[in-house]
C-alpha cells in the first residue's frame, strides 16, 4: 500500500485550488486526509464562507471512513430510510464528521488501495467534486473506487 505524503496532498491542493479558478468558482476549502482519517494537509482561499473549512474536512473524513465518495453517500442518504437514519447515527457517534454532499472523494494508488480522501467545500457540491477529481488525478492517483 502506498502512503500519502505531504508533498502529494499539497500537489493535489495546488490543482484542486487551479481548478476552482478555471471553473471561477467562489473560494474553496481543500482538505487532505489519509486512509485513517488524519488531516494531512489543508489550504483555504482568501474569502471563504465561515464553517467551510469544517465542511471540506468533513467531506474528505466522511469518503475515507465509508469507503465511498461522499456523492454516493448523498445519493444513498437521498432516498431516505435505513441509510439515511445510519448517516444520522455516524453523525451523532462522529462528533458531526459526516457531511453526505459530493466533494468528498477517495483517493486509490495503482494497486486500487484506498490511500485517503479530499474534501472540498465552497463550491456548488457537484463542482466542488469536479475540482477534488482533478486535483487527485493531477497527482498520478486514481479518484474513487475502480472495479477490480
Amino acid at each position: 500500500m502506498t502512503f500519502l505524503t505531504l508533498e502529494q496532498a499539497n500537489k493535489m491542493i495546488t490543482a484542486a485550488l487551479a481548478k476552482a479558478r478555471e471553473l471561477a468558482l467562489p473560494p474553496v476549502g481543500v482538505a487532505v486526509v489519509d486512509a485513517g482519517g488524519h488531516l494531512v494537509a489543508l489550504q483555504r482561499e482568501d474569502g471563504l464562507a465561515f464553517l467551510r473549512i469544517q465542511v471540506c474536512q468533513a467531506k474528505a473524513w466522511g469518503a475515507v471512513s465509508m469507503h465511498w465518495n461522499t456523492s454516493e453517500v448523498a445519493a444513498r442518504s437521498d432516498k431516505g430510510g435505513h441509510f439515511s437514519g445510519f448517516i444520522d447515527s455516524l453523525n451523532a457517534l462522529s462528533g458531526g464528521r459526516m457531511v453526505p454532499l459530493p466533494g468528498g472523494v477517495l483517493i486509490h494508488d495503482d494497486q486500487n488501495a484506498v490511500i485517503g480522501a479530499i474534501g472540498i467545500a465552497g463550491a456548488p457540491s457537484e463542482l466542488d467534486e469536479v475540482c477534488a477529481i482533478a486535483g487527485i488525478e493531477a497527482s498520478g492517483f486514481g479518484a474513487g473506487i475502480r472495479p477490480s
